[in-house]
This record gives structure tokens, C-alpha cells and sequence, in this order.
């Protein structure tokens, strides 16, 4: 009995050990080595405590932040400066320690990057293997999926990209503009419905008639037919996203997201449900005639595939959410400033005339196209681009060891005096008048769909479909923003109009 309670006892004593320095590696000493590195080479930072990183500075610079400013109303004007308010220890770190610093949140260690050579040499960066972080994969993978084309590194990442990409070529999209046509006329004619049943002027609630109008062209692009299945896979994906916002704060907490909470039930839940729903779709149509994306992702990777149901979860929730946020901002900025609603409203008119909307009037819209440019500098889909080394890499003068994660602050390069004049914070289209490669000092550093080779594949479709719906109610209305307007920037994983977009609209 002895010898059996003293093995036992031993086996207990390691086993305990093993997990004890797992642990401690995990959560300490293997985040402090990478700091340590970090710091030998001139990237400082604040000191992380233990487990937590520095997620208790965060929330410390979050609430004096909010204890000396305000929510900013329409009465004040409309500020672009959001992430301030949004992520402030970004900015303080950025001021206390340099363009490049380095922070925890809890084991995961970042290094933030405002320099613009260094950021040009990851913009140039070829290799698969520089791919998506982890986090993004572990914490919202339920949602933009665990092997998609947004979450995939390395060769799984190379085939995706090599198929879903040609679904978006010009030539395709160019067959897809009646049915976005379609989609906006719809929504149009309810708001000219509203107008005269107001009289002349009615005040509407138009940011969420945006995202009925993205979530349709996205469903008939996808599912065609089956747009209306679509729309239901859809909607729970938006609870999805909520669910998964009460979880932001915990993101780099080894194990917060397995935590049985009811919030973390609930996304389990549902996630369970949309994989389902999108299988089910799937299988359904496998000996069906399809449309091009789904098309072309069953062809390649069979059905039942979870590539299939990761890239279609990828596909609703970004090509929905950014265009419809892009749209929404768009139209915030066009209210504000009416002499460019005015020159851009007489350019639309002028091109489209009596007939009917087509790609190449659309390419002939160069006002257009300069506003979308600049709203996409102001208001950008996401606030950080963001990659993690599979294996230690040399960017500048800097060696970033193996799994740090690198995050480029996207609204503040896009906002940055030095790459874009004085007037980088101002609305100024004018500055796109010769493209993107004359707008500022570095165009490469212009990345609201990404940069390198891991540039947005759905980029030609959300700027077709922006280009029509801003021409679209151009042509139809003049508007202002509503005096129960307020301007404020919250994040859900993508940027949006916090309040909602209520505009003050008058039929033409």
C-alpha cells in the first residue's frame, strides 16, 4: 500500500510540475522572452503583468480617456478622430515610445507599426507564411471561419486565393450590376415612398436599408436563387458578431473564449447553426447549377467541405459589413459637405443622362470615384491590418522573432500629416484627382482592402457596388443630415456608425 501510494504520489508530483511549467511557459516566460528580444532591439513598451499582458493598462487609458471627452454631436461638426476615443493606448504608446512599440494582451505579444518604410517592406513581403494572426483565427474564427481565405496562411491560403480570385475579375462582375441594380431601385422606392408620404422633406433611418441592400447583393451573388436562404443564414451571423464583441476585451487570454459563460454558449450555439445552415445549402444544390463563387469553391474542394462553409461565412460577413459601412459614411460625408454632394450629384446626372446604369458609365465617374477614395481614407472597413511570423523575420532594422504579431494601425497611417499634407484629417477628395499613386508620398500605404498579396479579392465588387448605390440615390435625392444625427465611430469588428445614419432627404 505504500509503495502504491509513494507512485502515486510521484506521479502526481510530476504530472503537477509538467503543468506548472507548461503554464508558466505559456503565460510568462515564453511572452517575456519575446519582449526581451523585442527590447534588445529598440522596440519598448509598457511592462505586462502577469496572465494579463497589459489588458489592465488598456482598460486604465480606456476610462480616463472617457472621464475628460466626450461623445462629439452634429452641433460640433463631424471629427475624424475616432481612435483616439476607440483604442487611445495605441496613440499614448505610439507618443510615449515611437512608431514602433511593442504590448501584451495576455500571453499574445504585438508589435505596433507606424513606420512607413518599415510598413512598405511588409506591404512588399511574398511569402505565404506571413500570414493572418492566430488570434483572429482563435477568437473569431467561428465566425469569418478556422481555414478561409481571411484566415488561412501558407499553401491552403495560395489555393484559395487562386480560386475564389477570378470569381471577382471585372469581366464577372460586370454581369453582376443589373442585379445590384436591382437590389438598390427596391430600397429606393421605399424611401421615395416615405419622402412623399412626409411631404416634401422626411428624415430617414438609412444605414439600415444599406445593410438589407449589401446583404442581398452578397446572398445573389453566392447563392443566386437562393438569395432568401441567404439573407436568414445572414442575420444570425450578425448575432454571431455581437455575441462576439462582449469577448473583444478578453481577445490573447489563453482559454477566455472556453470560459462556459452564457455569452460563450450562445455564440456556440449559433455558430453550430450557421455551419449547419450553410452545409445544408451546400449538399442541397451539389448536383445543382450554381453560381460562380459557390460554384467554383464545390468544383475545387468537394461538398461538405469546411473551406466551403468558412469562406461563405467569410464572404457574407465582409463583403456585407464593410461595403454597407463604406456606403454609410459615404453618405455622412456627402450630407456634410454639400458643394461635393452638388459636383458629384451633376457628374452622375451628366453620365447616366435617360439611360440605364452600366460598368462603363460607372468607370466614367470620376468625382465618384474620389469621394469613395477618400471616405475609404477617413473610415476604413477595420482599425488594424494584422500578420504573425511563422518564423523569425527581418523588416527594417528590426528581427521579429517567430509568432509576434505585427498590427498596423490603419486610420492613423491614413491620417498621418507627413505621408498626406496638412489637411489629413480634413475631407479633401480633390487630393485622388490623378489616383491613388499622386494622393500622398507613400500610395502603398492606401490599404483600406489590405495590401501585398494578401489584397482583398472582393475589392472590385465593393467598389461596383459602392459606385452604384452612392450614383443610384445621388440621382433620386438631395439630403442633409438630420438634426438626431450624432457622429460616433463604434467597432464590432468592422467600423460603423454607432447611432445609425439619419439623413434629411428630398426627392430631386
Amino acid at each position: 500500500m505504500a509503495i502504491t501510494l509513494g507512485v502515486f504520489l510521484s506521479l502526481f508530483f510530476v504530472g503537477f510540475t509538467c503543468l506548472f511549467l507548461y503554464l508558466y511557459n505559456l503565460f510568462w516566460w515564453k511572452p517575456l522572452q519575446l519582449r526581451k528580444k523585442l527590447r534588445q532591439q529598440g522596440i519598448n513598451g509598457p511592462a505586462p503583468s502577469f496572465f494579463f499582458g497589459n489588458l489592465p493598462d488598456i482598460k486604465k487609458i480606456k476610462l480616463e480617456m472617457q472621464a475628460t471627452k466626450h461623445q462629439q454631436s452634429i452641433t460640433n461638426g463631424v471629427s475624424h478622430d475616432y481612435m483616439s476615443r476607440l483604442f487611445p493606448h495605441i496613440e499614448k504608446w505610439r507618443a510615449d515610445c515611437g512608431p514602433v512599440f511593442a504590448f501584451s494582451q495576455g500571453n499574445m505579444v504585438i508589435v505596433c507599426i507606424c513606420d512607413f518604410g518599415i510598413v512598405r517592406e511588409i506591404c512588399q513581403c511574398k511569402s505565404t507564411e506571413l500570414g493572418r494572426s492566430a488570434y483572429l483565427r482563435d477568437n473569431w474564427g467561428i465566425l469569418l471561419g478556422y481555414d478561409s481565405i481571411v484566415t488561412s496562411k501558407g499553401k491552403s491560403w495560395a489555393l484559395q486565393r487562386k480560386v475564389i480570385a477570378p470569381e471577382f475579375f471585372n469581366d464577372k462582375i460586370k454581369g453582376m450590376v443589373d442585379m445590384m441594380v436591382g437590389s438598390v431601385v427596391s430600397v429606393l422606392e421605399k424611401w421615395e415612398s416615405q419622402v412623399e408620404g412626409a411631404g416634401e422633406v422626411a428624415s430617414v433611418r438609412v444605414d439600415e436599408h444599406l445593410k438589407s441592400i449589401s446583404a442581398e447583393v452578397i446572398s445573389k451573388a453566392c447563392f443566386g436563387s437562393k438569395y432568401v436562404i441567404g439573407n436568414e443564414i445572414f442575420s444570425k451571423m450578425l448575432v454571431l458578431q455581437d455575441l462576439l464583441s462582449k469577448q473583444q476585451a478578453f481577445v490573447g487570454l489563453p482559454g477566455a473564449r472556453h470560459i462556459p459563460t452564457k455569452t460563450a454558449r450562445d455564440i456556440r450555439r449559433i455558430g453550430k447553426e450557421v455551419d449547419g445552415s450553410v452545409l445544408k445549402l451546400t449538399y442541397s444544390d451539389c448536383n445543382a447549377e450554381k453560381q460562380g463563387f459557390l460554384q467554383a469553391l464545390v468544383n475545387n474542394f468537394g461538398c461538405g467541405s469546411s473551406i466551403i462553409t468558412d469562406n461563405c461565412k467569410t464572404l457574407f460577413l465582409g463583403g456585407h459589413e464593410s461595403t454597407a459601412s463604406a456606403t454609410s459614411f459615404a453618405l455622412v460625408l456627402l450630407a456634410h459637405h454639400a458643394d461635393w454632394q452638388e459636383r458629384v450629384r451633376a457628374e452622375v446626372v451628366e453620365i447616366l443622362g435617360n439611360q440605364a446604369l452600366n460598368m462603363d458609365k460607372l468607370h466614367k465617374m470620376k468625382l465618384l470615384n474620389m469621394v469613395i477614395y477618400e471616405t475609404l481614407r477617413l473610415y476604413p472597413p477595420v482599425p488594424f491590418l494584422t500578420r504573425e511570423t511563422s518564423e523569425e523575420m527581418k523588416f527594417g532594422d528590426f528581427a521579429i522573432p517567430k509568432g509576434v504579431n505585427m498590427w498596423i494601425p490603419i486610420p492613423l497611417l491614413h491620417q498621418d500629416p507627413a505621408n498626406w499634407g496638412d489637411d489629413a484629417h480634413e475631407f479633401h477628395p480633390e487630393r485622388f484627382v490623378n489616383g491613388i499613386s499622386s494622393a500622398c508620398k507613400f500610395p502603398n500605404l492606401f490599404m483600406p482592402f489590405g495590401m501585398g498579396i494578401r489584397t482583398c479579392a472582393g475589392q472590385n465588387f465593393a467598389m461596383t457596388e459602392l459606385k452604384i448605390v452612392l450614383s443610384l440615390v445621388l440621382s433620386k435625392f438631395t439630403f442633409s443630415l438630420s438634426p438626431e444625427y450624432k457622429h460616433s465611430v463604434m467597432y464590432k469588428l468592422f467600423f460603423k456608425p454607432e447611432h445609425g445614419v439619419q439623413l434629411k432627404m428630398e426627392k430631386i
